[in-house]
């Protein structure tokens, strides 16, 4: 074999190797953030929407240039036609036109005084975009939150279902012990099938955790705009502090800081400039308006001979009636001033409410932590030592296996209490929109 060959045989190994290596690479926490934040429908389509309200700011500014508009006539016409009227029967015997006239007209219009109505229709374009920068922003915190909440779900379960196996393997080396002394003649037999039962029990619960992960994992790559989902996605651990830290600020201060920071408050408050803004276009829309014209026109045909027409001047438009429509709108647009203004009061409501909540869920799983970490130190001395009565014959099996149960269960239950806190503090970062110290 020739040498080239020879690499050429080698890199494909490589690459064979190192391909599947690289599809089952666990995907970490920031990753999985950084993806939802870029292929998210939600994202895209406010990114759009935001490419919009730059293109609006354009089309307002453009207004102070005015307008250039051009037009073209052919009419065709019968002088008889003026003496006679039209019949059905010369409809039927068809119409002879003999004259032709044709021409062109441009006209160019250009704003001199609208009431306001350009710069306000600029700054309310100005404010939209503004409005949908902060929305973004409050979206893109919802989504991080989001898929931290999924991904420490996720290894909640994986923390549950290690708890569960090494359960597992212990009672089914318990049960190793049991034959043995059953054979001996030391244990009832009844005791086989308890720990039997205890291990199908236990087995069922791993199945139950199984299935709820791949639900979790096919919503977490949803979030991500993975758009053919896997339920064998491997998730890269999070390494979990060795201890709860309680929150150092109080509850008026994570209050204030919320509503200093909160991006969704800050485009309600722009909302309401917006329709302020709306209240002067629509008084606008009763002021005079002044515009600079000029305007070119031709004529031609065979019946006359070719003219040409120039003017400019000043065109003066006054609205005189219109049954109160303009009236009707200027106070249609204080209204909606108010309805803006009550909707930023109950967004300020409901944020100081979710301070509240948050804190509450910090706190409680503090609690649960502490209380659970507790158990687990309890929970392993009573299995050491009603594992070792059992094996010594001085204790009871229920005992035995309702010892291994609460250790269990008090070790899932800590791991899942330390996730259910980070992603508490995770809930309260959302609020505050900032990370909590």
């Amino acid at each position: 074999m020739k040498k080239g060959s020879i690499i050429f045989v080698v890199v494909l190994m490589v690459l064979s190797c190192s391909l599947p290596c690289l599809a089952g690479a666990p995907l970490a926490l920031q990753a999985a953030i950084q993806k939802a934040l870029k292929s998210n429908p939600s994202v895209q389509a406010y990114e759009k929407r935001l490419a919009l309200a730059g293109l609006n700011i354009k089309i307002a500014k453009t207004a102070h240039w005015g307008e250039l508009t051009g037009g073209a006539t052919l009419d065709k016409s019968e002088d008889a036609l003026i003496a006679t009227p039209m019949t059905p029967r010369r409809m039927r015997e068809g119409i002879q036109f003999d004259d032709t006239r044709w021409g062109f007209k441009l006209m160019y219009k250009l704003p001199i005084y609208l009431g306001g109505k350009i710069p306000l229709s600029i700054d309310i374009s100005r404010l939209n975009e503004i409005s949908t920068r902060l929305a973004l922003k409050r979206l893109r915190a919802i989504i991080r939150h989001n898929v931290t909440e999924l991904y420490d779900a996720i290894l909640a379960l994986d923390g549950e279902e290690t708890a569960v196996k090494e359960t597992l393997k212990a009672l089914r080396s318990v049960l190793k012990h049991t034959e043995f002394s059953i054979a001996q003649g030391k244990t009832p037999p009844v005791d086989k099938y308890k720990i039997n039962y205890s291990i199908q029990r236990w087995q069922a619960e791993a199945d139950k955790i199984t299935n709820q992960r791949e639900a979790l994992k096919i919503a977490l790559q949803t979030l991500m705009g993975v758009q053919a989902v896997e339920t064998d996605i491997s998730l890269k651990p999070i390494q979990l502090p060795d201890r709860v830290y309680p929150l150092v600020e109080g509850v008026k201060t994570l209050y204030t800081r919320a509503l200093q920071a909160r991006s969704d408050l800050a485009a309600l408050e722009n909302r309401v400039k917006i329709t302020n803004k709306g209240v002067g276009l629509a008084r606008a829309e009763r002021l005079p308006a002044i515009f600079a014209v000029g305007a070119m026109q031709t004529y031609d045909g065979n019946d006359i001979s070719g003219t040409e027409e120039w003017n400019v001047g000043l065109r003066l438009e006054l609205p005189l009636f219109d049954a109160g429509r303009r009236r009707t709108q200027v106070e249609a647009a204080k209204v909606k001033v108010l309805e803006e203004r009550l909707h930023v009061f109950e967004l300020r409501q409901k944020i100081v409410k979710e301070v509240g909540d948050a804190v509450k869920r910090v706190k409680t799983a503090e609690a649960l932590t502490k209380s659970f970490l507790s158990r687990v130190n309890l929970g392993k001395e009573v299995d050491r030592v009603e594992t070792l009565k059992y094996e010594k014959g001085a204790g009871d099996i229920d005992d035995m296996l309702r010892a291994k149960a609460d250790l269990a269960y008090s070790n899932s239950q800590f791991v899942a209490s330390m996730y259910q806190w980070l992603t508490a503090r995770s809930y309260l970062n959302l609020v505050l929109e900032e990370e909590v110290k």
